[in-house]
This record gives C-alpha cells, structure tokens and sequence, in this order.
C-alpha cells in the first residue's frame, strides 16, 4: 500500500488505536503498512481453510466468524467472532500449520492483508511489535480456554449468559439509569441458531433462554440489536464474568 493516499492515512490512523499496532514506531508502522494490501470479503461469504496459509489478515471493518464443520454430518460449531482489529489466523502464523477451521463473513468485510513471510519476520525482527502481539497471543488463548471451559463445565443456560457476557461492550458502560443499556454489539444480528452454534447448543433451547432472559428483566432485543438492562442479574446468571474477553 503506497503512502500519500487518504486511504493510507485513515488506515493508518485505525492501525495506531488497535491492540496490536498501538504505540509502534511511525517508521515501524510505515513499514509494516508498505506491504499491506487491502482486500474485500462479501457478507455470508466462506472461504477455504487454507486462505491463512497464504495470506495473513489485519480486521478493519465487519465481524469475522471462524467454523468448524463435522464433514461427515455437516453440523457446525462457531468458534470465535472477530472484530476490527484482530488477526487472522495467528496459529498458522505461528506453526506453519494448516488450521482447519473455516472463516466467514458476518458483514461485509474490509480487509489488510500480507505474506506471511514478511508477518514472521517482523515477530523475529522487531521487539516493539512483539510487546503488542505476545500479549494479544494471551488474550486469544484465554478466549478458546474460556470455550472450552463453558462446552465442559456448564448448562446451556449458563453457556449463554456467559457467552453474552464475553461479546457485550463492557469498557465504558454507560449509566443504566439514563436506560441506554449495555448492547452486545458483535452479536447484534445473529440467529438463534447461530448463538446456539456458539455454545453447543440448538435453536429451540437459546430461544427458551432468551425470553426466560427477557422476563426476568436481564435484556432485550430492539430491531436485532441485544441489549443487556441488567449486568448484575445476567452476571449472577452466568456465576462469574469472565475476563477473557477485555482488552
């Protein structure tokens, strides 16, 4: 991507907020920028597992769900939804490996993507973006732990308010008397079957605990937004809040 363009200095402004790019620099952050190059995913579209064994990603706008599918049975489960600014896909990056799980497009997505040839050799190159990407590295492991630990150690009901939990916009929450809420914005617009993905579950049992949710007064749901009214009840609904999902 060449400097001077206004597309340039609006990415690079997105870039210096994120976890990952924040602080680096500005030489460092040109550099890294110069072998960019931005690409376009359609809503609903899913790509092949072995896109991450060419390209690495940088999110800038739209979610990002990643799958895994049994091949004999079609079922699926929704391992992770990612947002502006994370990375895809970090474990190839890393091992080499092909990672068979499947990226799809919730929205329509905007895109930075590099070989991965060069992403490895800034980790072995540069210790300011190492101090960025080791702890975001943390963060994702805790988030797959925190999964696994619902699928194992909860019910459904449980898995839900937990899984609402680790998805609503925490940081900065505004003042629930002024009757704003808490929206939980990466969920906003999915199916119940797909919330039911997440968790391992089946649409007809999300459904039950949602509207069990509704009338105890814990959230609503306003033009496909999910919007949390009482932290505290779905806190308590759910044992603990989970931290894996704060930056």
């Amino acid at each position: 991507m060449k400097p001077g363009l206004p597309l340039y200095r609006q990415l690079r402004s997105r870039l210096m907020r994120t976890a990952l790019f924040r602080d680096l620099p500005e030489a460092l952050l040109d550099d890294m920028l110069g072998h960019f190059r931005m690409e376009s995913w359609s809503r609903g579209s899913i790509h092949d597992s072995q896109t991450a064994m060419r390209r690495f990603y940088v999110l800038v706008e739209g979610r990002m769900e990643l799958l895994r599918t049994n091949p004999f049975t079609g079922k699926q489960v929704s391992l992770l939804i990612l947002r502006p600014g994370d990375l895809y896909d970090v474990l190839s990056l890393l091992d080499y490996q092909s990672h068979d799980v499947l990226p799809s497009a919730l929205d329509d997505l905007q895109l930075l993507s590099a070989d991965l040839t060069e992403v490895r050799d800034w980790i072995h190159r540069h210790p300011e973006f190492n101090r960025n990407f080791m702890p975001y590295l943390a963060q994702q492991i805790r988030v797959r732990e925190a999964l696994a630990t619902d699928l194992a150690l909860y019910d459904t009901d449980t898995r839900l308010a937990r899984l609402i939990l680790r998805y609503a916009t925490i940081d900065g929450v505004p003042d629930d008397s002024m009757g704003h809420g808490i929206e939980a914005t990466l969920l906003n617009g999915l199916s119940n079957e797909k919330l039911a993905q997440m968790i391992g579950s089946v649409r007809q049992v999300v459904n039950r605990h949602l509207q069990a949710m509704k009338k105890d007064g814990i959230l609503h749901i306003e033009k496909r937004r999910l919007i949390i009214d009482d932290l505290e009840k779905l806190k308590r609904r759910a044992e603990v809040l989970e931290a894996a999902w704060r930056r």
